[in-house]
This record gives structure tokens, sequence and C-alpha cells, in this order.
């Protein structure tokens, strides 16, 4: 049937029987608006026209579904644009030293090599050009390569994680063995804290330092309620670093006993104390970094020493305890060490505490006693009364 107009409403129609090869039929139905053409017999012949191809094509007059758009390609950013981001994180997750420590990385050295690329842009090459580079060029200690290269991969992992990047490309191996510490010796101890003596109460805390290891901040940010005369122990549970109070490196509280000369230095400062700080300024307020290192200074001149840190003296507490023979278990819970590898630099200095230890082997069997029980006794039924 050619194209038609509906005499109730005026519009045009088509039907139409469609033969296909294998001899089967469809009839077809529609209206020219149904394929975008006009409401005439022109539109409605045209209309036909394309129902018949669709259905010879298809199987269906219903137009082909639209092809799938391609999914948006999501942009990688910059290592540039990618920081802020990191930063972020990292704001969230460490303590502000740490960060400050972070936004000095990335100016000083990620941003100026690979600022400009995009995250994938990273690879092998790129990265162990720039670590070759800083061994040769820049002449940088195998630990700070091994940290800014540890940093650059934290960045890069943290933006696999958000979905910039699909891996983390092959990283090069930086070795970066500890160094043993240096310390200094018992006679060099007593001289230091005999020049501080005149200079109280500097005196106290060079004292209580090397007596406890405490780290500098832990030693600026320590208050009197941590500290427990009577029962010959304080408590470390905050950190003071670049005038911002917070918890102990490590993240975790712990408790350090007092030797006889720490309680009567602490003693002796207890008794005009300035407020809430051990040690603190004049006016109770807490001490800033150059003032201590200054004060320490000084003591070294009295003393006819070289200059040391304070971070020296925390070596001397743990390196005295080693030669001392002192496990390094113990050590390492005095000092508030995360990683046993810090604790182990101090190993070297007590060779005779393992020596005894294997000596012990050439000594005969310990012996079972002979009295005590192999099995527990059988419980009667009565015994179940207390259980809970």
């Amino acid at each position: 049937m050619p194209a038609k107009q509906d005499k109730r409403t005026g519009h045009w129609f088509f039907r139409k029987m469609v033969t296909f090869p294998d001899g089967t039929k469809r009839r077809i139905f529609g209206v020219p608006t149904d394929y975008g053409e006009k409401d005439t017999k022109a539109g409605a012949l045209e209309a036909e026209r394309i129902a018949i191809t669709r259905i010879r094509e298809s199987g269906t007059t219903d137009p082909k579904p639209p092809a799938p758009a391609a999914p948006a390609v999501k942009e990688v950013p910059t290592v540039e644009d990618f920081a802020p981001v990191w930063l972020a994180k990292s704001k969230a997750d460490n303590k502000p030293s740490s960060v400050k420590h972070k936004i000095h990385t990335l100016n000083a050295h990620i941003l100026p090599e690979f600022g400009k690329l995009r995250l994938d842009q990273i690879d092998f090459d790129k990265v162990e050009t720039w670590r070759v580079r800083m061994h040769e060029q820049d002449e940088f200690e195998p630990a700070t390569v091994a940290r800014l290269l540890s940093e650059f991969r934290a960045l890069l992992s943290y933006a696999r994680k958000k979905g910039h990047i699909v891996a983390v490309p092959e990283w090069p191996s930086q070795p970066a063995p500890l160094g043993r510490p240096t310390f200094l010796s018992f006679e060099e101890t007593d001289r230091l804290i005999a020049a501080a003596e005149p200079m109280d109460p500097w005196k106290a805390m060079v004292i209580v330092a090397v007596r406890t290891g405490l780290r500098h901040g832990e030693l600026t940010g320590l208050r009197w309620e941590d500290v427990d005369l009577d029962g010959g122990k304080l408590s470390v549970v905050q950190n003071l670093v670049e005038g911002v109070f917070g918890t102990p490196k490590s993240g975790k509280d712990r408790e350090v006993p007092l030797s006889n000369d720490a309680i009567r230095a602490l003693r002796t400062i207890y008794k005009s104390r300035r407020g809430e700080l051990v040690f603190s300024s004049k006016t109770g307020k807490p001490l800033a970094h150059w003032v201590t290192d200054n004060a320490l200074r000084l003591i070294c001149r009295h003393a006819k020493m070289m200059p040391i840190g304070w971070h020296k003296l925390r070596h001397t507490f743990a390196s005295h305890l080693a030669i001392r023979g002192v496990s390094i278990m113990a050590i390492r819970e005095l000092l508030g060490h995360a990683n046993i590898k810090m604790t182990l630099r101090y190993a070297h200095l007590a060779p005779e505490v393992r020596r005894e230890a294997v000596l012990l082997l050439d000594e005969p069997p310990p012996t079972k006693g002979k009295d005590k029980k192999s099995k527990k006794s059988k419980r009667t039924d009565n015994d179940d009364t207390n259980e809970e």
C-alpha cells in the first residue's frame, strides 16, 4: 500500500508488506514523524523507504542505538599539579615538622627535576639518572639520596591510589647503611657535666639528657607532671619541635627510669621551677632550639671540648648502656625506637656480651626439676562453679 492520509486526523502514514530473500514476510507500519520526516505524502514515502531498509539490515524498524560515547580520557596531572594533593595528605597524616621537611624536599629537589612532567611520564631511566647525578654532581650522602627517592616514590604511590597512574615504575635501589653513631666517652661526659655546674639549670638538662636518652624535643617538652621523682621515673608523652607540641617521634608514649644523679639534678631545679615545663626560659616559656644549642656550645667551650649537639647526648646514653652490657631490646625501649635497625647501631659496642652468650653453650645442659608436675590435676565437677 502506498502512503495514505488518515481521513479522520489528516496525518499521513504508511503500511507495507516486506518480503525477505528467504521468502518470509513482515508487515511494517509507521508515520513520517517517527523517522524524522515531515507529515506529508512525500514524508510518508521516505519514511517507508527508511523502514524497509532498517528491517532488512537489522530485522527491526527501530533505529540503531547510538554508538556508546568513548569514555572521556582522564587527563594525567603533572608532578607540579599533584604536589598540593600530596602535601594535603601529608598534613593530615604527619607532624608539622615532617610536613616542613616534605615541603623542602618537593621545592628543593623533586619539583625542579620532575615538576613539569606528567605523572605517567616518570620512568626508571629518569629516576635513575636523577639518583646518579645526586651522587656525582651534588655529592649527597647515600642516606640523603635514599630519603629523597623514598619521598618521591611515596608521592607516586599516592597518585596510583588516587587513580592518576596505573602503577609506580620500577624503582632504583639505593643502599644506605646506617652509620655507627659517635658518642662521648665516660670521661668526656663527666667533664661536660662538671663544666655545666656553674650554669644551672643547664647542668640538670645535660644530666637528664645523658642519663635518659631523651630527644631534644622530648627534653624541652617535658612537664613536671610527667616526672615522678619519688618513683624515680619520667614519662615521655610529648615532643616540642619548632614551637609546636606533639606526640613523641615514634607516636607512642614511653616510661624511662631515672638514675640517682638525674633525680638529684631534677630535685635541685624543682625548687625554683618557673612553670609546667621542666626546662624553660626565665619566664616559663618553651626553650627555642637556638637557645639550647648556644648553651651547649658554651658548656663545651668551658669543658675544652669540640662543640656537639644535643642528639649526641642521646647517642652517649645508648652507647654507655651497650658498653655496660644492657640488652639491645632494653635500649630500644628506653630510646623509643620504632625500628630495631636504629638500635642495632650500638650492638658493636658490646662484643663481650655476645661472647659471654656463646660461652654459655659450653656449660652442661640444664636439668629438669624432678618435683615439677607434667600434668595439671583433674578438676572436679564442683570446680566449674567459679568459672565465670
